[in-house]
């Protein structure tokens, strides 16, 4: 009985408006069926798509147990057990004729989802609705050891509020403050290839920190090397796969950060801003005879970033000319290693 106290207890401390959050994800209405949702819902078929936001206010729903209990099936699917009486009287009495209330009461994890969408955008609100597109939100206990007292992950199409072992109401304020990392660690599984694609960090830093930035770099290098057009590769796909293989062999890494998925587009972007700085370093900018050996070496006017298995001459980095088109490059192992220097020898090469 005191778990059951302690859970009324915790979700009346949830206080706020769901409707809100739940309107921005554009989440389906709640179905008007007069059943209780079980406590571990079947997700949406595969051939559902998310929903979008109406002119119908939107509800989500939450799962509560009528008359059995299961636990969190994000390990696996495990049977349920048979409440006692007396405790399912309880779970009636006490509980489930507050749901309407507590459906419109989960204030922390609305906030959490608000804030997400507030901080990534129209794009992250995507991701989490392909993700979680049961469009249900279930309360668990979880054995994610990540996960010391409360968090929220997302599996089996649902976004699932959880906490640790005996830390049923511990912290809940911050119940969906790692949401990125649940929706990132969700998109990771679900990709048959084993993460070797864009994760949702690295999509999203690419876009906050890489685009609105590389226009500026690729003219600054058009115009030092007096190029007419140009074209720059960042070859993310491949990139963020080489370095993802790395790391899944367990080797540690030699400079850059273990979430190095959160700094995949700011890294990128770095490296064509070296080039910029070692061009004008090595006197492009005023030279007319080296933009013009420049531009017969490489007459495609493209760059390219690329990570390969073994640098030809350098030891953290260097640039490479390649069928007209020149290429920066390292290794998985230095990646972000002296970013800066791996275009100080192109003089040198032409």
């Amino acid at each position: 009985m005191d778990f059951l106290k302690k859970a009324k207890q915790t979700m009346k401390e949830l206080e706020g408006d769901l409707n809100k959050a739940t309107a921005q994800l554009g989440f389906g209405e709640k179905s008007q069926s007069g059943g209780q949702a079980p406590m571990a819902a079947e997700p949406a078929s595969s051939s559902s798509t998310p929903a979008t936001s109406s002119s119908t206010p939107a509800t989500s729903n939450i799962n509560t147990p009528s008359t059995s209990v299961a636990p969190s099936t994000a390990g696996g699917d495990a049977p349920k057990t048979k409440l006692p009486l007396a405790i399912r009287k309880n779970v009636r009495d006490q509980f489930e004729t507050k749901i309407p209330e507590l459906e419109a009461n989960l204030s922390s994890a609305t906030r959490g989802i608000s804030e997400y969408i507030q901080q990534h955008g129209a794009d992250a609100k995507s991701e989490l609705n392909r993700l979680a597109s049961s469009h249900v939100m279930t309360l668990e206990q979880t054995t994610n050891p990540k996960i010391s007292y409360s968090g929220c992950e997302i599996s089996g199409g649902m976004l699932r509020l959880v906490f640790s072992g005996k830390y049923l109401g511990s912290n809940l304020s911050t119940v969906c403050n790692e949401l990125p990392t649940a929706i990132n660690d969700a998109g990771v599984s679900a990709n048959p290839d084993g993460g070797a694609a864009l994760d949702f960090n690295a999509k999203s830093g690419i876009k906050k920190q890489y685009e609105p930035a590389i226009g500026n770099v690729k003219t600054k290098i058009q115009s030092i090397l007096g190029l007419p057009m140009l074209e720059l590769h960042p070859n993310f796909e491949r990139n963020f796969a080489a370095i993802a293989a790395y790391t899944a062999t367990g080797k540690p890494p030699t400079t850059w950060n273990r979430e190095w998925q959160k700094q995949f587009g700011i890294s990128t972007l770095k490296y064509f801003q070296g080039l910029v700085s070692s061009l004008e370093g090595q006197g492009f900018a005023k030279d007319d005879m080296l933009q013009e050996g420049y531009q017969e070496t490489v007459d495609k006017n493209e760059i390219g970033l690329r990570i390969v298995d073994k640098l030809q001459k350098g030891t953290y980095n260097e640039c490479v000319f390649e069928n007209g088109v020149m290429y920066i490059q390292t290794t998985p192992e230095y990646w972000t290693t002296n970013i800066r220097s791996a275009g100080d020898r192109i003089v040198d090469m032409l």
